[in-house]
């Protein structure tokens, strides 16, 4: 799964580029305004600049603030919303233009539309965002955002909800019976940006179990938050590479085929039934080489000394967090496919626990998170009913053998299975 990073400079510039950076809402102000019918839709930047600049929305001048919008031109409305440069820099947010896009947290509320008056819940990481919309209308009347407080656990978000609530006028609005818990973003290769979603309880049998929102990346350009100029430059810099890219394709795809002519069918024959030969050879060498390596797996854990599961489980547990006797997480299961990978299930209080304890294994040289064959990490977490699981798979770093006085309990003092 992929992370929120806390800065931009702790990850390399080429994975910043694949990133979708979402800020927090609690940092923003904003308004919904409409305008006249006879506002055409190339001059809606020009109106949100001008609402921002002298219509008294923001105390900053434009070019020192971060700020993008949503129209819906049916409604004829416009959602403006925008944080002071400064207040990113502060918070530890610099040098945008390094990111894929960038946008405030609350932009996959802005996809849905509702058959009636609604106010929705969005929790993304530790902000929950409540905002009222029309019926039948993509952008929100009224939309706040506050920071929740991680000790707290669902006591806070609870709090958080009821102190949003009090800002609306709740006569005029249905309220969801659940709140939206905002997951992975991804862009498509078909032109989109799917935002997935959850539902934190998901125990009402009125509520759609699939929330996920598409959102059209050309039309997302104006919610991004980076400098107007900035903007144009990127969107056609991309727009340009695509095209050089369908063109190449267009062209590879040409000469293969010119190539293919001149080879002939009979080369290609010969050549068919030479990969066909290799393949039947290969096909019967895979099994006994499968079973060589398992022979030379075994043999050299036995040298080592075999498994060895509760040596290796204090070794992981001592980086749960939390204090004597109340661990930050706890796990239910631990399954040694080898004497080093390790498949782990449990629960922890927070995403940020989970997380922590992750990074604590990886940063203290204990284990490193397996990756699959392509390429990603096998790990993952879900939220939901009340309860943050995790599965993950590490590889175990090789250290001499744990002294059986340890056996007993870990460093923390909690159970290493089952919390409780």
């Amino acid at each position: 799964m992929a992370e929120t990073p806390e800065k931009s400079s702790e990850f390399p510039v080429g994975e910043l580029r694949e990133f979708t950076l979402r800020i927090p809402g609690e940092h923003f102000f904003c308004d919904t305004i409409s305008f006249p019918t006879s506002l055409k839709a190339e001059k809606y930047q020009d109106f949100a600049e001008f609402v921002l600049s002298e219509g008294g929305l923001s105390p900053y001048p434009v070019d020192q603030l971060a700020w993008g919008y949503q129209a819906d031109e049916e409604q004829r409305k416009i959602f403006i919303f925008g944080t002071p440069l400064a207040k990113l820099r502060q918070i530890g947010w610099q040098n945008l233009e390094l990111f894929r896009r960038v946008f405030p947290s609350f932009i996959s509320l802005l996809g849905n539309e509702y058959p009636e008056p609604t106010i929705v819940f969005l929790l993304f990481e530790e902000t929950l965002t409540a905002a009222s919309f029309q019926e039948e209308c993509s952008v929100p009347d009224l939309l706040y955002s506050v920071a929740l407080d991680p000790e707290e656990g669902d006591e806070s978000i609870e709090d958080a909800r009821g102190k949003l609530l009090s800002l609306f006028d709740l006569e005029r609005y249905e309220i969801s019976k659940d709140i939206l818990v905002a997951g992975e973003v991804e862009r498509t290769k078909d032109g989109f940006f799917k935002f997935e979603h959850n539902w934190l309880v998901g125990k009402d049998s009125d509520l759609s179990l699939d929330q996920d929102v598409l959102l059209s990346a050309d039309e997302l350009w104006t919610s991004d938050l980076r400098q107007r100029e900035f903007i144009d430059v990127e969107q056609k810099r991309r727009n340009q590479a695509r095209a050089r890219w369908k063109g190449i394709l267009v062209w590879s795809v040409g000469m293969a085929a010119m190539l293919l002519v001149f080879a002939g069918i009979k080369i290609m024959g010969v050549k068919l039934e030479e990969r066909k030969l290799l393949s039947q050879k290969y096909a019967e060498e895979v099994p006994l080489v499968i079973e060589s390596q398992k022979l030379l797996e075994k043999l050299r854990q036995n040298k080592l000394g075999g498994i060895d599961p509760f040596g290796a489980l204090i070794r992981v547990a001592v980086h749960r967090g939390g204090i004597a006797g109340d661990p930050n997480l706890w796990f239910s299961l631990a399954h040694f496919e080898s004497r080093n990978e390790v498949r782990l299930e449990g629960e922890g209080k927070t995403i940020e626990a989970i997380n922590t304890f992750i990074k604590s294994l990886e940063k203290n040289n204990i284990a490193n998170i397996r990756v699959s064959r392509s390429g990603e990490e096998m790990r993952e977490i879900k939220s939901g009913g009340g309860k943050t699981t995790f599965e993950i798979e590490i590889k175990i770093v090789e250290e001499g053998k744990v002294k059986s006085a340890y056996l007993s309990t870990d460093s923390s003092g909690g159970n290493l299975l089952n919390k409780g």
